[in-house]
């Protein structure tokens, strides 16, 4: 199925127009990656990365498209760290053949789609990221000529030409593990929901319910795309990962946090459920997903207790989805992996 629909993403008239168009400005002197980072998330996992490509003499360009889709940002994030950028208008008329795509997603927005239809096959090298939760979707980077994957798992599930490269983002919050606070302070809430979806709202204030029964403070870790609108009192503005080593567990549903909540020895409760699970329907006894509301008193107890020895029995689901070598930072085998995919 998937040659079918790449044969058709070949041949489709408008990719083939596009294609020649791209074709016709010939390659240029230094070739140049392009990374298109999706969200604030895509840039902390390229940016080291990029600044190593650079150092070793190859050009590195950042295009944004914020503003042209819904969701996450990456621009904030790109300006925090000084970098520049480029809008995806520029992107279009200053890619040539022979340069790389690094990007956190092939899939979607469905304009961005389009673009990469009609780059690949041979004329840009289009490198996907898989640097975060549920992204091993059947979907979901199909149109990559090569994968970067966080952790093993994509070795059995993708076709192409695939590195194991780690993520500086659940490093650095391994490494955070020393600066945990000795009991906790109070259960984090990560709230990725939409605070008008009444689901999402009645599921947050589950939670908050379940922490007052228990005698529990909580305090709310909001996206930076609904944070104007959630008008809980107990969000936080600091960041997500200034929050985490002061936590007695972490509750969210599905999603990357979960990794950087076990790497800094944070228990989980999984809530509410989301579909599909992808791996986290084999949790591997790092945590129990909360299916109602009505468990949350006794599951968020339960997580609290787990927390002196929950980074060991989290360690083998951390260790199936997630790859950290001692000796080598993800950063720097990011680098080397997109240096060697540059110059095949």
């Amino acid at each position: 199925m998937q040659r079918l629909l790449a044969a058709y993403r070949l041949v489709h008239p408008g990719n083939l127009f596009k294609r020649g168009r791209i074709y016709a400005r010939g390659r240029a002197a230094t070739r140049t990656v392009y990374f298109v980072p999706h969200n604030r998330n895509n840039v902390r996992l390229l940016a080291d990365a990029a600044e190593i490509l650079g150092d070793r003499g190859i050009r590195c360009v950042f295009a944004h498209l914020d503003g042209l889709k819904r969701g996450g940002v990456a621009r904030p994030e790109l300006n925090a760290r000084g970098i520049s950028h480029i809008g995806f208008a520029d992107l279009e008329r200053m890619i040539r053949p022979g340069d790389m795509l690094v990007t956190g997603s092939d899939f979607a927005p469905q304009f961005f789609r389009r673009f990469i239809d009609s780059i690949n096959f041979g004329m840009v090298r289009v490198v996907g990221l898989i640097g975060g939760a549920r992204e091993l979707r059947p979907h979901r980077f199909v149109r990559a000529d090569y994968i970067l994957s966080m952790g093993p798992a994509a070795l059995q599930q993708r076709r192409q030409p695939t590195y194991v490269v780690g993520s500086p983002v659940i490093e650095r919050a391994a490494a955070s593990a020393g600066a945990r606070h000795d009991e906790g302070l109070f259960v984090l809430v990560n709230f990725k929901g939409n605070i008008e979806d009444p689901a999402d709202r009645q599921a947050i204030e589950a939670v908050a319910a379940a922490c007052a029964k228990l005698g529990l403070a909580h305090v709310v870790s909001v996206h930076p795309t609904m944070f104007a609108k959630v008008d809980m009192p107990n969000k936080s503005p600091l960041d997500f990962a200034q929050l985490l080593p002061d936590a007695l567990a972490l509750v969210t549903r599905p999603s990357t946090t979960v990794y950087e909540a076990i790497a800094c020895g944070i228990p989980v409760v999984l809530f509410p459920p989301v579909s599909p699970m992808v791996e986290f329907d084999r949790p591997m006894g790092a945590f129990k997903p909360t299916l109602s509301e009505h468990d949350l008193v006794e599951d968020i107890r339960a997580a609290v207790r787990s927390r002196p020895t929950y980074f060991e029995q989290s360690r083998d689901f951390l260790n199936a989805n997630l790859s950290i070598d001692p000796k080598v930072p993800a950063s720097q085998r990011i680098a080397e992996a997109l240096i060697d995919i540059y110059n095949r």
